[in-house]
């Protein structure tokens, strides 16, 4: 509900080639300052204030995993699902859906109709709908021609007649593509993956950018069984299915990348959810930033080591399924624990040593080799002098990240979104593109496609407003990465914080709430902080970081870009990594600015 307001995805910074323009008026900021009283309504249990305001409402309800279920005043049917942290809603009958103000102007009303549109991703749907005279069901196929499907996927042990019992399972008439229906709570089709078989990695999912829908096999035996294995891709799903497991298997449409608030209706039957991802990084993390959406107690993962790998790795390799499945662990522990309780987890990292180093920039190797990577959970300063390209800087060392499939959330105080989005741009063509405008449109729509979203705030901000957006963003979007620039925005607003130790004290209260927040929420956190003021002959170090000492105890990692004037005359910059708590690697990397690519990559070497 609230994070909406408060951010907006790239598509809806360019429009149709044309810069868009924001709207300037407080409506915004009015509506952030409600959203900030009600947030401290919090439950002990941890949920909003949905539940309160439905009682005030008088409205019955059924407390379950991630929403509450209401009778739906559209269709009357027990069958609108509420989300207990947003406010969302969606009825399973009547596909009614919006956000907790529609709701709430619907009950306010007397359940008099109100007319809520059809959302475009339905329309993936009538998409599907119109493709079905050309397909026919897996299960309706000749045995050769199923047969030829499975050596295509190089799965030829599967038994055919597991794969029958797939009931969203369609291919085309030249035997080309395979089709998996996702559906919205098991009745409503909303969209579908297609899977070239001539290159089984091709897959793309319909909608693309956000299907409200899974792909759901229930168990051999009708054994009313409440346990699901979700994995992430369909060739998991598959094998897994071949298996002849006592679970219901799930199939997510977006795989690792995210899990939309949308697919938490159709998760709501199960009590017990095993996460079964690949044993890379961004399934590692992936995994435990589902955890927290689905509700940790109920969650359970298969730590990524050699031998447990994805479930169609451990098909081709022979093991033993069954045994891998029995290692699942809760993903939730108590505030003290044993050795005992993280031993596995302990192995998988050392087994896996090179991944929990972090994801490795592409663009900036000798980054790599001095702090290994980019991990979550961490919090990163970077400060430098005025004008050295800090904000130049940051926004391609995230772009990198975000080109990975990292989804990134961007606090832009300093300068408005157009702006930055037009130097990420430029920096994502290699090129000016004011010079080449008859290439904008593909651009745009290549860039639109990355996991970016903006803060729409600019200029002074509360903290309290700020993590309330940020907090929904790692909620709805799975966000990964936040970047602040630059914190000194969210200092020095109100008299009482003009002057002297108070804006210290703020400064110190400002870091202590993004250090805790990475930490929860797994989530790394980029914060741009300016130095204090000191002779332009000086270079600076961590003692350079503008306030008191709080700031480089908390941080993880400390980047400086620091100019050095040579001979010459001419300004040379580089990157100094102060501090890196994870290895206490330290060191420098040259800043070799591109003026036409707005660009400090460097060659791989």
């Amino acid at each position: 509900m609230k994070i909406y307001h408060s951010i907006m995805n790239y598509s809806k910074i360019f429009s149709h080639g044309k810069l868009f323009k924001q709207n300037s008026n407080f409506k915004i900021k009015n509506q952030m300052s409600k959203i900030s009283s009600i947030d401290h309504e919090r439950t002990t249990s941890g949920d909003f204030f949905v539940s309160k305001l439905l009682d005030s409402f008088k409205v019955p309800y059924k407390n379950q995993f991630t929403c509450l279920l209401v009778r739906c005043g559209f269709c009357n049917n027990t069958s609108l699902y509420i989300n207990k942290i947003t406010g969302w809603f969606i009825c399973s009958h009547c596909l009614r859906y919006g956000d907790w103000s529609i709701f709430k102007s619907h009950v306010n009303k007397n359940n008099e109709r109100i007319c809520v549109p059809t959302p475009k991703v339905f329309e993936a749907g009538k998409d599907f709908k119109n493709k079905a005279d050309n397909l026919m069901h897996f299960k309706s196929l000749k045995t050769s021609s199923k047969k030829s499907i499975l050596k295509s996927l190089n799965m030829e042990e599967l038994k055919i007649q597991d794969l029958d019992r797939i009931p969203g399972l369609y291919v085309n008439s030249e035997n080309s593509s395979l089709y998996l229906t996702m559906m919205l709570n098991n009745k409503t089709v909303v969209g579908y993956k297609e899977i070239k078989l001539e290159n089984s990695l091709n897959q793309k999912t319909v909608p693309d950018d956000c299907c409200w829908g899974i792909a759901q096999v229930p168990p051999l035996t009708s054994n009313h069984s409440q346990s699901a294995i979700i994995v992430d891709d369909f060739k998991h799903l598959l094998v897994l299915v071949g298996h002849q497991s006592s679970h219901h298997i799930i199939c997510l449409p977006h795989g690792v990348r995210k899990l939309p608030q949308e697919l938490l209706p159709s998760l709501e039957y199960f009590n017990r959810l095993i996460l079964w991802f690949g044993n890379d990084q961004i399934a590692w993390n992936s995994a435990r930033t589902f955890a927290k959406k689905l509700i940790e107690n109920r969650c359970y993962f298969i730590r990524p080591t050699d031998d447990q790998p994805s479930p169609y790795l451990a098909f081709k390799l022979g093991l033993n399924i069954d045994k891998i499945l029995k290692t699942a662990d809760k993903m939730v522990h108590p505030s003290i624990i044993q050795f005992s309780t993280i031993r596995n987890e302990v192995y998988a990292e050392l087994q896996n040593h090179d991944k929990t180093l972090g994801m490795k920039w592409t663009k900036f190797p000798a980054l790599n080799k001095i702090i290994g990577g980019h991990r979550r959970g961490e919090l990163t300063l970077l400060t430098g002098p005025t004008g050295s390209g800090k904000t130049t800087f940051i926004s391609e060392y995230s772009l990198d990240l975000a080109e990975q499939g990292l989804p990134t959330l961007w606090g832009s105080f300093e300068i408005r979104n157009q702006r930055l989005a037009k130097i990420m741009l430029q920096q994502f063509a290699k090129e000016p593109v004011h010079l080449n405008l008859d290439l904008f449109d593909n651009l745009a729509d290549q860039f639109e496609k990355l996991p970016l979203y903006f803060l729409t705030f600019h200029g002074p901000q509360p903290l309290n407003m700020v993590m309330d957006a940020v907090v929904n963003a790692v909620y709805v979007y799975d966000i990964g990465h936040v970047i602040i620039d630059n914190v000194q925005f969210m200092m020095g607003i109100g008299a009482k914080y003009d002057m002297g130790s108070e804006r210290f004290w703020q400064q110190d209260s400002i870091i202590a709430e993004f250090r805790r927040f990475a930490t929860y929420s797994n989530c790394h956190v980029t914060l741009v902080m300016h130095p204090r003021k000191e002779k332009d002959v000086e270079q600076l170090s961590i003692n350079s970081i503008f306030g008191t000492a709080k700031a480089t105890q908390e941080a993880d990692n400390i980047l400086i870009i620091q100019n050095k004037i040579m001979e010459s005359l001419q300004i040379k910059k580089y990157l100094q990594v102060s501090k890196n708590r994870y290895s206490g690697n330290l060191g420098v990397m040259s800043l070799e600015f591109n003026k036409q690519s707005l660009s400090f990559s460097q060659e791989k070497t």
